[in-house]
């Protein structure tokens, strides 16, 4: 598989993609995908390697896109994919599309993973079944909308990795 290089990307690392597919067991199976701030696309291709059934990749880098389209094709996962090239801020304003799990993968310390989090708890597409996993770093504040609730949160070396839902009616942190 291809990876953009320079340009700021920090491709997941392979511990970090192992432990959270393991956390996320066979709920992988049949699930619709967002893949946000996607880059190589590795985290939706895993899912899609998983038994996903659609992912959307999002990525503003035309380059990190066209080289994600070649991957898509190379696996013959084209009818499965859709790679979106333009930023995730924007497509978070106007999507339809009911996820099962979003990944964000925003650049480290850019204060864009709590942008993003508000972006979801104003998305109607987005409900309390949907799992937002954001990777950002260890030491980074995360604002989480008091209507979200954090499920997990897992530390490897300088990277976080947090599970997050929207709450139900009547939940409290």
């Amino acid at each position: 598989m291809k990876y953009p290089k320079g340009g700021g990307f920090r491709p997941t690392m392979d511990v970090v993609k192992e432990a959270l597919f393991s956390i996320l067991a066979d709920g992988i199976e049949g699930a619709g995908v967002l893949d946000l701030f996607a880059a190589s696309g590795a985290l939706g291709l895993e899912a899609i390697s998983r038994g996903a059934e659609k992912v959307v990749f999002v990525e503003k880098n035309v380059k990190a896109c066209r080289m994600l389209s070649e991957n898509i094709k190379l696996l013959g996962v084209e009818d499965r994919t859709e790679v979106v090239n333009t930023d995730a801020l924007i497509y978070l304003k106007r999507f339809e599309f009911s996820p099962t799990y979003v990944f964000c993968d925003p650049p480290y310390r850019s204060g864009l993973a709590s942008q993003t989090l508000l972006l979801l708890d104003d998305c109607r597409y987005i409900g309390n079944e949907t799992i937002i996993v954001i990777e950002h770093a260890a030491d980074e504040r995360l604002d989480i909308p008091s209507s979200m609730i954090r499920n997990k949160t897992r530390d490897y070396g300088e990277t976080r990795v947090s599970f997050l839902r929207k709450k139900m009616k009547g939940e409290y942190n």
